[in-house]
Formats: structure tokens, C-alpha cells, sequence
């Protein structure tokens, strides 16, 4: 059974429960710290998936002249399976053609097949491996991309 969702901009207020999702999702998370500086810097665009009045899922992408590269994306584990994921991707990608962007890319761990599929579903090719580029546990970075 489908759960009804919404995908917005973040506001400041969704820092602490961004922050407990990436606890969550992230054998190494982001900081609240570095979640905040990002979140202050223009070319920083973070969106969150609301359930509820409850934050449920976000990711962000980070502008680079033409190219975005989304940093994460994250859903908590009980509502993975709903399309929420594939809906902040599509938000990021809409949001990333919007600021003029000819190319998106991100990087992920090799076993994460989930994020894999749902990159592939969205267009996303492999371009790249970086060795032993993740720690906790050592692993290496899948490279996509995909031109828009």
C-alpha cells in the first residue's frame, strides 16, 4: 500500500530530523555541522520527503558552473519501497535542468545495488570506480552520471 508523501525545498527546521536520517542511512554521516554550512551555502540545494508533517527522506545536490553533483540521497528503512527515493532524485534532476545544468553525477558504494537500480531506472550510467574510496568499511565508489 502506497504512503502519501511530498517532496519540498528544506527549510532550516528540518536539520535535526535530516541529521537522524542521516545517522540512520550512513555507516560515516554528515555532521550537524556540515549539514548546516552546506545547507547556508547557495550552491548547496537540499529537499526533503514529508509524511505526515514528518520528515521522512532527503537529498541534496550541490551546482558546479553546469553540473550537479547530488551528494545523497537518503530514505529512513520503514518507509523505503514507496518511491520516495525515486521522487527526490527526480526533484534534484528537475532542479538541476532548472540552474542550467548539462550533466549530473554522484558517487555510491559498490554494494549499495538499491541506490543502483534506482540511479539506472533514472538514466544514470557508470562512468568510473574509485578504489577503496569509502571507510567504514573500506569499499570503492561507483562513478555515474547522466546528461540532461
Amino acid at each position: 500500500m502506497a504512503i502519501d508523501f511530498t517532496v519540498r525545498h528544506m527549510k532550516k527546521s528540518d536539520l535535526d530530523a535530516v541529521f537522524l536520517i542521516e545517522e540512520e542511512c550512513f555507516s560515516v554521516p554528515w555532521s550537524k555541522r556540515s549539514l548546516s554550512e552546506a545547507f547556508s551555502h547557495t550552491p548547496w540545494q537540499f529537499f526533503v520527503a514529508e509524511h505526515e508533517k514528518n520528515i521522512v527522506g532527503y537529498g541534496g545536490v550541490y551546482m558546479i558552473l553546469d553540473e550537479g553533483q547530488i551528494s545523497n540521497i537518503a530514505v529512513l528503512s520503514s518507509f523505503r519501497g514507496n518511491g520516495i527515493g525515486f521522487a527526490i532524485l527526480n526533484k534534484i534532476i528537475d532542479h538541476s535542468k532548472a540552474q542550467g545544468a548539462v550533466r549530473i553525477t554522484l558517487e555510491l558504494r559498490e554494494s549499495n545495488n538499491p541506490a543502483r537500480a534506482l540511479y539506472e531506472k533514472c538514466g544514470f550510467i557508470q562512468v568510473g570506480c574509485r578504489p577503496n574510496y569509502y571507510t567504514h568499511p573500506v569499499e570503492n565508489a561507483i562513478l555515474m552520471d547522466k546528461n540532461l
